[in-house]
C-alpha cells in the first residue's frame, strides 16, 4: 500500500448499506477531519474527495452513526446499523395544505374564494374562479420535483449538516428552504454561509452561494469556482396567472397557471472582478479562460456544452 505526503488528498469510492445488505440511499459521507462530503446516491454509492490518512463519518436517518478509518484505501465499504427511528419526511408531493402552509396535496381541489381544501379523487390543483375551471398549474417554483439532501459550509469553512432535514431551492425566492417533516418548512439562512449544495436524485451536485454582486436574491448556483474563475448560473422565475376569456365566439389566453424559467450564465474572472452575460458554447468558453480549458475541451470531443460539461471543466481546473 502506498504512503501519501501529509495534506495530500485521493478520491475515495464506496458503498453505504445495512446489516441486511440493502443500500441505504442518500446517506451523509464526509472526511473527519475536513470539509470534504457527499452523500451516496440512490444506490448507496458515493465518491468523494479525503485525507487518506483521516476517517470518514457516515450519518443515515434511521441509523447509528458510524466511522471508518481510511488506512490509505481508496475503496471502503460501510455498514450502518439500524438506530433511532425518526417520522419519516412526507413528500413534497403529497405534503399536507392547510391554511398556513405553501404545501398542496396531491389529489385536492381548492375552491377559490372560500378557502376550503377538499380531497376530490382528482391528481392535481383546480382552482374555480373567474367563470371558468383552472387547468392544473404547469411547471414548479421548486426546482427539485421532491426534497432532496443538502448541507452547507459555514465561513468558518465547517461543514453545517442536519441528519432529519431535507431540502429544496425556490427559484421564485432564491432561498433554500427545508423541512424535516414534509408538513411545515422554513428558510436556510445564508447570512452564516459561505455555501450550500444540495444533492439532487441522480446524485448530482448543485452549490449554491451568497453572491450579492451578481445576484439579488439570497442564493445563486455556481457552476465553475477556481482560484481564477466563477460561473454562475442566474435563474429568473414568475408565476404567470390564468387569463383565459370568452365572449361566445373567441377564446383568448389560457386557463392555467404558470411558472416559468429564464436561465442565464454570468461569469466572472479574478482579473477583473466585472460580472458579464455568456452563452455556454466552445468558443466562448475558451475565450473566457484563456487557453486554461483547451485540454479539458479537446479532451471532450464531440460532447455537448451543457451545465454538467461546465462542472466537469471546474473540476478539471480545480485538480490541476
Amino acid at each position: 500500500m502506498g504512503s501519501y505526503a501529509s495534506g495530500q488528498t485521493v478520491t475515495v469510492s464506496g458503498t453505504v448499506s445495512n446489516t441486511k445488505g440493502k443500500p441505504v440511499p442518500y446517506a451523509f459521507v464526509r472526511d473527519a477531519r475536513h470539509s470534504y462530503a457527499t452523500f451516496a446516491d440512490s444506490a448507496g454509492v458515493f465518491k468523494l474527495k479525503a485525507d487518506p490518512s483521516s476517517t470518514l463519518a457516515v450519518f443515515a436517518d434511521n441509523y447509528k452513526d458510524a466511522q471508518v478509518k481510511l488506512d490509505s484505501r481508496t475503496s471502503v465499504s460501510v455498514v450502518l446499523t439500524e438506530g433511532i427511528t425518526y417520522d419519516g419526511v412526507v413528500s413534497l408531493k403529497a405534503g399536507q395544505q392547510t391554511q398556513t402552509t405553501t404545501f398542496l396535496q396531491a389529489r385536492q381541489q381548492l375552491t377559490a374564494g372560500s378557502g376550503v381544501v377538499t380531497a376530490n379523487g382528482g391528481s392535481d390543483v383546480t382552482v374555480v374562479s373567474a367563470g371558468f375551471a383552472v387547468e392544473p398549474t404547469r411547471g414548479s417554483r421548486y426546482l427539485f420535483e421532491d426534497w432532496v439532501p443538502g448541507f452547507g459550509l459555514n465561513k468558518n469553512d465547517s461543514l453545517v449538516f442536519e441528519k432529519t432535514n431535507l431540502y429544496n431551492f425556490d427559484k421564485i425566492d432564491g432561498t433554500i428552504v427545508y423541512t424535516n417533516d414534509g408538513r411545515s418548512m422554513a428558510q436556510v439562512s445564508p447570512s452564516q454561509l459561505k455555501s450550500f449544495t444540495l444533492y439532487d436524485k441522480k446524485g448530482r451536485a448543485h452549490v449554491y452561494e451568497n453572491a450579492p454582486s451578481i445576484n439579488r436574491n439570497p442564493f445563486i448556483e455556481v457552476l465553475v469556482n477556481t482560484p481564477k474563475y466563477k460561473l454562475y448560473k442566474k435563474l429568473d422565475s414568475k408565476l404567470t396567472r390564468a387569463n383565459y376569456h370568452t365572449d361566445g365566439l373567441l377564446e383568448t389566453g389560457h386557463r392555467y397557471d404558470e411558472f416559468t424559467d429564464v436561465e442565464r450564465y454570468i461569469f466572472v474572472s479574478a482579473a477583473d472582478n466585472k460580472p458579464q452575460s455568456v452563452s455556454l458554447k466552445k468558443s466562448t468558453l475558451k475565450k473566457l479562460f484563456n487557453g486554461d480549458a483547451d485540454a479539458f475541451i479537446a479532451a471532450q470531443g464531440s460532447r455537448d456544452v451543457d451545465e454538467e460539461y461546465v462542472k466537469d471543466l471546474g473540476d478539471s481546473l480545480n485538480n490541476k
